[in-house]
């Protein structure tokens, strides 16, 4: 009776081939449940708000009302010009904000001899579309288009971010041609994820899982930009301490003007604002932090 046959050997490369396979499925299955989970959180992120009634004319100032296209969608525009050489601000705003809640603002900048230009995100007022990230980064570059070609003799060009508005700014500053002379962060926060974990979107737990398309620390390492943060130690939406890791991280000339005890939306409430506009005025104004 011949003896039995001897088993072959394992082959390495098959099973680390199999582990790697085993790997990568994993991986993709976690790369599925990731897009997932952002495109979950990204619908629930965004709260537009309806169209308001107030302009900067029931304020006692001439305004630009208009539309312009970004992508398919057509978003609105609100320009308020002070004289034509005067220093130029384009407001990238926040959530539930729309152009009715910035046209006291731009009263108040006209009065101290600044232009302005704000617009509405895609869904936001009466700009049509969805809001997503993809969206705001297009309407981001298209508004941005818009300001230059309104405010061509202006003396300085700048751009202010208001709570939301900092993820959708520093997303593209590094691509807005010219660059503007300056910014200003409102209200700003460190990441999309903080934000979600803070405002209670998404458990801590959780966070590792999401997507982070708006990390503004990485944005703003690499800028080189004058920067005025603003920010409340009171500040019951976005902790103080983001605005301090963003004023770490900035590579550029900075500075970090706290307030101790207004609100979140202070650059649009009518009682606060004058005391937040105050330093972001003298900045436009002067050029220098």
């Amino acid at each position: 009776m011949p003896p039995p046959k001897a088993s072959p050997a394992p082959n390495p490369y098959r099973r680390w081939l199999v582990g790697a396979a085993g790997l990568a499925g994993v991986a993709l299955l976690a790369g599925v449940g990731r897009l997932i989970l952002f495109r979950a959180i990204e619908r629930e992120a965004f709260v537009p708000a309806p169209g308001g009634t107030a302009r900067p004319d029931d304020f006692g100032v001439a305004s630009r009302q208009f539309a312009f296209a970004s992508g398919n969608r057509m978003l609105r525009g609100s320009y308020v010009a002070a004289s034509p050489d005067a220093p130029a601000l384009s407001v990238f705003h926040g959530d539930e904000e729309c152009l009715a809640d910035w046209a006291p603002v731009q009263a108040l900048l006209h009065a101290a001899g600044i232009s302005s230009f704000v617009f509405d995100y895609s869904g936001y007022g009466a700009s049509t579309g969805r809001p997503s990230v993809r969206h705001l980064h297009q309407d981001a570059l298209a508004a941005y288009a818009q300001f230059r070609a309104v405010t061509p003799e202006a003396s300085r060009h700048y751009v202010m971010a208001h709570s939301l508005g900092s993820g959708v700014l520093l997303d593209v500053v590094g691509d807005l041609a010219p660059a503007p002379d300056g910014m200003v962060i409102g209200a700003g926060f460190r990441s999309a994820r903080a934000a979600a974990v803070v405002t209670g979107r998404v458990p801590r737990w959780l966070a590792w899982m999401l997507p982070d398309p708006w990390n503004n620390i990485r944005q703003i390492r690499n800028l080189t930009l004058p920067i005025l943060l603003l920010h409340s130690k009171r500040d019951e939406t976005i902790p103080f301490r983001d605005a301090e890791c963003l004023a770490r991280a900035a590579h550029g000339p900075r500075r970090l003007e706290a307030f101790e005890d207004l609100p979140h939306d202070a650059a649009i409430e009518p009682s606060y604002m004058t005391r937040f506009w105050a330093p972001v005025i003298a900045y436009l104004k002067s050029g220098k932090l």
